[in-house]
């Protein structure tokens, strides 16, 4: 039995549930930003972050990424991922910071 958004309970189908949980990190809008290129969640953060630190001059260190996309009023998840970061690390360019954050895209075209 699971709870329903409207507090009712109904039956699972076990298959239905093993589906759901094979198919939870594909690609889509589960608020789970995961390695595929292709996840609209990967791509969203990668843009929000790129959108918040676009006016650092670089190089810049990690604190200062922080301090441009704070003062830039960035989302909680913007500041997160940016949190992640070494403190006191310094990146030369916008290519190392993608890849520090294990978002760097893969295939350009």
């Amino acid at each position: 039995m699971t709870h329903t958004p409207y507090g009712s309970r109904q039956a699972v189908d076990p298959v239905e549930d093993d589906l759901d949980a094979r198919s939870w990190d594909t690609p889509g809008r589960d608020g789970v930003v995961g390695d595929d290129e292709r996840d609209p969640d990967r791509r969203e953060l990668r843009a929000d972050i790129g959108r918040h630190v676009s006016l650092a001059t670089f190089p810049a260190t990690a604190e200062q990424l922080v301090e441009v996309a704070r003062r830039g009023d960035a989302p909680d998840a913007v500041l997160d991922e940016l949190g992640t970061l070494e403190p006191g690390r310094s990146f030369a360019n916008a290519r190392e910071l993608w890849q520090a954050l294990d978002l760097e895209v893969e295939v350009r075209f």
